[in-house]
This record gives structure tokens, sequence and C-alpha cells, in this order.
């Protein structure tokens, strides 16, 4: 059996689709505590909370071999792991974009070029774990930004770091993969660097599934939710729907073959370290409260799938149905709730030439968006297909094909905040198995 380590792992999305492609990950490393909580209560005990700086690979061999992990460096086949590269994201971008007007930006940024945010070098840790294990393999992953960036001095930042490799030696290939082209119910680009010692067959990447698994196949068997303010515990749980419950979705879709396969994986695939939640059910299925404003948002929120699309910036604030006596206050700008003095609450409204898009519907009938860990903040991005609520932690799971026996409250030890993080900065397990195979089958 092929061994593996995972750098910036994370919760495990990379760790649990090379285990369900029959790798062994016999060594992990995150610096987030509660991301370590998670990769521990679902994948095992064999994760180290370290920062990678302060972490070198020779202090990871030793305490592998400690812990009966590993005889030497050399069991290790495959090194996996996505640097953290937050400037090259739309995200980070746009942050620093705005931190630059403000003038509170302390370094310097040329359009389209490296922005110098230390965590976008910490692939240079990866490239050192590499040199040192030698593993016949290596999987980088990253956002799809980071092709549209070029070095100080005019180089494509993804030729800067295929140099890196190839200069301890490794032959690299580049490829951009959308995880819905192999069975995930989301439309996630990312861009995976794959690496090989010239003693070794060339590696190929996986051949797309052709076909696409919609938004509303992958979580159209989960109840309603229930909300935020009720004293449930977060690992309560539901009871999913039966197969006579799920036939006739909504309007015009259908539930396909492949939609059907998806859902069994979701139900019975049970990650290494935790597959005692029982069958038919589901945790971590709730949703924020929808506070008096949005109650009379998101309905006029659409997504184009039975008709017109509906943003945010297309809504009329004085002519919405609000609950109670809520109404536009046109003088402040706000949802007010008529009352004054101390028992006065206002909702802000926001400036529709700035977040425009600041509310979006899922389209059931495609692929989810990429699912991101802003999910943390608000799920505004992320308004349930057919339903007035934002998504819960269990349905952005579904949409990265985490199976619902993965907790990642880690029995009710991770805030419930911090799941949307996790789920958000995964890599969709169905897509790392599909690249673990194609692996083993190139090596053998």
């Amino acid at each position: 059996m092929m061994k593996a380590i995972d750098l910036f792992a994370g919760a495990g999305g990379l760790s649990l689709g090379l285990h369900l492609a029959g790798i062994d990950v016999v060594g992990a490393v995150e610096i987030d505590s509660h991301a370590c909580e998670t990769y521990r209560h679902n994948l095992g005990d064999h994760i180290f909370e370290k920062d990678i700086t302060s972490f070198p690979p020779k202090e990871m061999e030793e305490l592998m071999k400690s812990e009966n992990l590993i005889n030497s460096k050399k069991d290790i086949d495959l090194v996996v792991g996505g640097p953290p590269c937050p400037g090259f994201s739309n995200i980070g971008r746009s942050k620093i974009s705005s931190l630059i007007k403000e003038g509170k930006w302390s370094g310097s940024e040329i359009r389209h070029s490296f922005i110098e945010d230390p965590r976008n070098k910490l692939f240079h840790q990866f490239v050192k774990y590499v040199k040192y294990f030698q593993p016949s393999v290596f999987l980088m992953e990253n956002v799809s930004g980071m092709t549209s960036y070029r070095s100080s001095d005019n180089k494509p930042i993804i030729e800067v770091i295929r140099n890196e490799f190839e200069n301890i030696n490794y032959n690299v290939k580049i490829e951009m993969l959308t995880a819905s082209d192999f069975g995930v119910p989301q439309s996630r680009k990312r861009i995976f660097f794959m690496g090989w010692r010239n003693d070794y067959n060339e590696p190929f990447f996986p051949v797309a599934k052709g076909f696409e698994i919609t938004s509303m196949e992958a979580i159209c068997d989960i109840p309603e939710s229930w909300h935020h303010s009720d004293q449930m515990h977060e690992s309560s749980l539901l009871s999913l729907k039966k197969s006579s419950e799920i036939l006739s979705l909504k309007g015009e879709r259908k539930l396909s073959l492949e939609g059907r396969e998806f859902l069994k994986k979701m139900r019975t695939l049970k990650p290494p370290n935790n597959g005692n939640l029982k069958r038919q059910k589901i945790n971590l299925h709730r949703s924020r409260v929808v506070n008096p404003r949005d109650v009379g948002v998101f309905p006029e929120i659409k997504s184009g799938e039975f008709g017109i699309k509906k943003m945010f910036k297309d809504i009329d604030p004085s002519i919405i149905t609000y609950p109670d006596n809520w109404r536009w206050n046109k003088s402040t700008g706000t949802i007010w709730n008529g009352r004054h003095g101390q028992y006065r609450r206002d909702y802000r409204w926001y400036n529709p030439g700035t977040f425009g898009d600041k509310m979006r519907r899922i389209r059931g009938d495609k692929p989810a968006p990429t699912i991101v860990a802003h999910l943390t903040h608000d799920g505004y991005m992320f308004i349930h297909p057919d339903i007035h609520r934002t998504i819960t932690v269990r349905e952005a799971a579904r949409f990265q094909s985490f199976p619902d026996k993965f907790d990642f409250s880690a029995n009710g030890k991770v805030p419930w905040s911090k799941q949307f993080k996790q789920v958000g900065n995964a890599v969709p397990p169905l897509l790392a198995k599909e690249l673990g195979l194609s692996i083993m089958k190139s090596i053998h």
C-alpha cells in the first residue's frame, strides 16, 4: 500500500480522499487547532499540530518513527498538500486592494504581480518536504487565481513554482481541474501540480466522469434544519428522507442515477476513525436565524433556474413585505421595527452599488458554486435553492462531497463557525479520491 503525508492538511479532505482510494496517509501537519481536532476525530491521531515553518521535515520523520507510523523516510511514496496562498484568491485580492486604497497595506502591489503576503511563500516549505522525503510522486493544490499572477521579475507564478520543483530533480505537470467533472456537486476550480521522480512512470490526472451532480440532487434527502437559536446540541441527529420522499424534485428537476449513487455514498461512506453515526442520520444541520430584514429579502432572491435571475441590487426595499411591524425607513436607509427608544431595532440596507451581489441563491439544477471559508462569517452568497435561509454545515459538506459520518464538530469540540471555515478550505474528498486512484494506477 502506498504511504503518504499530507501537509497543510486542514480538516482532512485530501487525506480522506486518498484513504478512499486505498492510500495510507501516515502523517499530516496542520497549524489550526480546530482543524486538528476535526482531523483527529475523523481520520486518526497521525496529525501534528505544528507551524510548518518551524517544523522541519527531519523532525516530522523522527516523530513518525517514534510513533511507529514509518520505519524511515523511504517509506513515504507520496507527499500532498495545499499551501495557503490567500493573495491568489479573488477574496484575498479584493481585501488587499481595499487595504491599498485605504493606505493600510505595507507591501507593494503591481497589477497581476505576486502579492507580498508571507503566506504565499509557504509552498517553499512544501518543496523542502518533497526534497527531504524524496517521494515517487507529489501533488500540490492551490486556488485557480494563481494562474493570473506574475513574480516581481514578470514570470508567471506557476512557472516559478515549477522551477522550484525542477531544481530538486522532479518532473512537473500542471492541470486545472473542476470538481464537478469528478462527481462532486460543486463547480470548484483548483490548480494541481503533479510531480514525479525520473525513475518512475509519469503519473496522470483523472479523466472527467462525463456527468454532473446538481446541488439539489446532493441535498434532496436532507430534511428542514433547526435554527441556530434552538437549544439543541450541535451533534443532534436528524433522520434523512426515505427514498419514496425524494423521488419527485421541485419543477422539472429529476434525480439521476448518478445522483442516487452520490446520495448512497454520502449516507454510507465512513471516515477511518469515525463511523459511529447511525445510518440514515445526519448531524451539523443547523441554519442561521433569518433576521426580519432577510425574511423579506430572501423570497425575492432568484437563482434564474425558474425564470429571471434576481440579486440584491434588483430589490426595492420599499415594496417588500416584512414580518410583524417591520418596515422600510427611507430616511435612515434601514429596515426598522417601528419602535423608539430602547426598543428600537434597525437592520441596514446594503448599498446596492457596492453590494449588488451581496445575496445569491444557489441554482438547484446545476452544481453548487465554490464553497468558501467566508461562510464562517455569513452565508448570503449561499441561499438554499428552495428554502428561504442560508445553507447549513452539513449541506456545505455535501456540496464538498464529505460523507455524513464526517463530523466537523469533533463530537462538539469545534465551534459552529469554525466548521464552515474547515469545509470551505477543504479539497473535495471525491476529487482527491480520483487523483489518488490515477496516481496509483500510473505508479503500479
